[in-house]
């Protein structure tokens, strides 16, 4: 029985799609991130940086969310969610999986936190969504070549990118609507895997 410390608009999200694709038994805890739990003492004890997700298997506790994906990739190797990582199909996996992970996600963190960055939010956020429209034009094109970021399989990488096609709502255009081929991508993956509740609602 793994412990998710989740909420469902935070990247936790991803892992919580592998936990459902793998039919992994799990329960879920509820960190608000709106309310700032993941502040609360009870949760820094868990996590002391105060960040989702948190993964929880018997007396190990994981955090960073693109590890767990991976640790669970390699634990449940049936559910197929990733090639062998030491071989090329492996490699171009976890490259997308960084992609996604470190370069989109870093940019909607600067949307989502401009005042981490600096005291002329609106800059930050224009910098930053300038950036992700570039990201997203990539990923556009890589996606007219294959059915999935990573080939002709689905890995990791589109768990993730799934969520984060999810913060479209934050840009200052309609995300599906100016690419409309990230529409018809995320309804394949929710075709392919129809046992994540999480994918279907994203």
């Amino acid at each position: 029985m793994y412990t998710l410390y989740h909420f469902q608009i935070s990247c936790s999200s991803a892992v919580k799609m592998a936990l459902e694709v793998i039919g992994a038994e799990h329960k879920t805890v509820i960190v608000d991130l709106f309310e700032g739990a993941q502040h609360n003492a009870d949760f820094m004890a868990v996590n002391p940086l105060g960040k989702l997700p948190v993964l929880v298997d018997g007396s190990h506790t994981f955090t960073q969310g693109e590890a767990i994906l991976i640790y669970l990739s390699q634990k449940h190797k049936n559910a197929q969610l990733m090639p062998d990582l030491a071989s090329v199909d492996g490699m171009e996996a976890l490259k997308w999986l960084n992609f996604v992970a470190s370069s989109l996600h870093g940019h909607f963190t600067k949307i989502f936190h401009p005042e981490k960055v600096s005291t002329d939010h609106d800059s930050v956020k224009q910098n930053a969504e300038e950036e992700i429209v570039k990201l997203l034009n990539f990923v556009s094109d890589r996606l007219a070549q294959s059915p999935y970021l990573a080939g002709e399989k689905p890995t990791l990488a589109d768990l993730y990118f799934a969520v984060v096609l999810g913060w479209g709502q934050v840009l200052s255009f309609d995300l599906l609507t100016r690419f409309p081929e990230f529409e018809v991508y995320k309804k394949r993956l929710q075709t392919t895997f129809p046992q994540s509740e999480t994918l279907q609602n994203i």
